[in-house]
């Protein structure tokens, strides 16, 4: 219960924090946030998982740390982007939100035993319940015509992301023989465990960002 407890408290000061910085505070913040997230992720929390004398450590780094949130910097920074990365930082924490959640109460089925065995296939269902129902109340509030398939094609893309880039990493600390990226988010563990799943989410938003904002903000 303590460290339910913790998670959840963690989990809504991280989420408050981001809707401050987003909402209430000019760009250049969130872009200075999520630099000191990458450098203490790369200085403290990478070598922990993949040491510097590991080859991987070096062959992965540019894709799996440094164009990420070389990605999310350069979205926060264009003005029409910027909604749109918000918006995908949210149905992350929803995804994650829902499969934590979910997966607690009623998980029996496990997804991935070998490399994480806390994830189950209800905590799957329920990230992406979680999901869709974050989509269907942006394209709500945005007043755009909201087609209930795209609500379930898109809502299955990003929980199938989250869960591969969560997975990913768990396999990497499985090799590493370590629970935890790091120790500075009480619940949580390390700024890692806590943004593994946005990593191949940002990637499809990169890449559909022109087809999205037009989805996501229409007017």
């Amino acid at each position: 219960m303590e460290t339910f407890f913790k998670r959840a408290t963690t989990g809504v000061a991280i989420i408050l924090s981001f809707l401050a910085l987003f909402l209430y505070l000019p760009p250049i913040y969130t872009s200075l946030s999520l630099l000191i997230i990458f450098l203490i992720i790369l200085f403290f929390e990478w070598p922990r998982i993949l040491g510097v004398k590991n080859p991987l450590f070096w062959i992965l780094l540019p894709f799996y740390l440094m164009l990420p949130f070389g990605l999310m910097i350069y979205m926060n920074s264009i003005e029409k982007y910027r909604d749109l990365l918000f918006y995908m930082l949210i149905l992350t924490f929803s995804n994650d939100s829902g499969g934590y959640f979910v997966g607690k109460l009623i998980g029996k089925h496990k997804l991935a035993d070998m490399v994480s065995p806390k994830k189950t296939w209800e905590g799957l269902f329920g990230g992406y319940i979680f999901t869709c129902f974050s989509i269907f109340l942006i394209l709500h509030y945005t007043k755009s015509d909201i087609s209930f398939l795209f609500i379930a094609i898109f809502g299955f893309a990003i929980s199938i992301s989250a869960t591969l880039g969560d997975l990913f990493e768990s396999f990497l600390k499985r090799k590493a023989k370590i629970k935890d990226s790091g120790n500075i988010l009480p619940g949580h563990g390390g700024l890692l465990d806590r943004f593994d799943s946005i990593i191949y989410i940002v990637f499809i938003t990169f890449f559909l960002k022109d087809y999205l904002i037009k989805i996501f903000n229409p007017l």
